[in-house]
């Protein structure tokens, strides 16, 4: 039996053809994921909160792509439309940022950190990974409502991120992927297909796992990444101030 072994966010797994085993490395309490469903292993019961949202995060993510639906690190909005962007990167890329500065335009938000894409016969769906925005309270010359609000970051954040609500909707149809990363030189320019799919792996590991998914999982990422338009947006504050100027007419 072939094994892959691989850790994620504190996390540590155990994949076969067919099922995982979760670990959690502080806590040492596992959650397993076979035949699309999740089942609480040993400690799991005793665990504290935050072990066990690591391990269920993992365990869903998981179970999802079994069901034809792939997780990507990446922040979605929907614009006036109903169509959805998102924009993929690193962490500490921006995607928080750039999809909050559009909800605040009017466009309503998807997912702050993760989004779920499930391929269908003739359109790509986006499903919301519902969680609060986190902005950097040092954003407040772009966000003046963040003014006064230092005290509501979280505590040992390093990037002082304050949690806040903003309008989400449950799902939308994919219209364009946006890469980005932060540079001086602002610019927004078209991206290939082989390049979107490569940096959407990138944002995806998972498919990587080498089990009975993978292979479905990297065929949907290749049909996503040829699906829609896709661009490359180097970002840095004026961008972010003139956002609308970039997506806008797009809407």
């Amino acid at each position: 039996m072939n094994l892959a072994r691989w850790r994620s966010n504190g996390v540590e797994g155990v994949t076969s053809e067919s099922d995982s085993t979760l670990r959690h490395l502080g806590e040492n309490a596992e959650l397993h994921v076979a035949g699309g469903r999740l089942s609480r292993g040993a400690g799991y019961a005793s665990a504290s909160k935050n072990a066990r949202h690591s391990l269920a995060r993992v365990g869903a993510i998981l179970r999802l792509r079994q069901h034809n639906r792939y997780y990507v690190h990446a922040s979605g909005v929907v614009n006036r439309k109903g169509s959805a962007f998102i924009f993929v990167g690193e962490s500490g890329s921006g995607k928080s940022t750039l999809a909050f500065a559009l909800a605040r335009q009017g466009w309503s938000m998807l997912g702050d950190d993760g989004v779920v894409l499930e391929p269908l016969d003739d359109t790509i769906l986006v499903h919301g990974w519902r969680s609060h925005s986190l902005i950097s309270a040092s954003l407040s010359s772009a966000f003046p409502e963040l003014g006064g609000r230092e005290s509501e970051a979280m505590a040992g954040d390093g990037r002082e991120r304050i949690p806040l609500a903003v309008p989400h909707v449950s799902h939308a149809t994919l219209g364009a992927i946006v890469f980005i990363r932060q540079g001086a030189n602002g610019s927004l320019q078209r991206c290939g297909q082989s390049d979107a799919l490569t940096s959407l792996i990138r944002q995806s590991p998972w498919v990587l796992l080498g089990d009975a998914s993978s292979t479905v999982h990297f065929e949907a990422l290749g049909r996503i990444a040829g699906s829609v338009p896709s661009f490359e947006f180097v970002h840095g504050h004026d961008e972010l101030l003139r956002i609308g100027d970039f997506f806008d007419p797009a809407a």
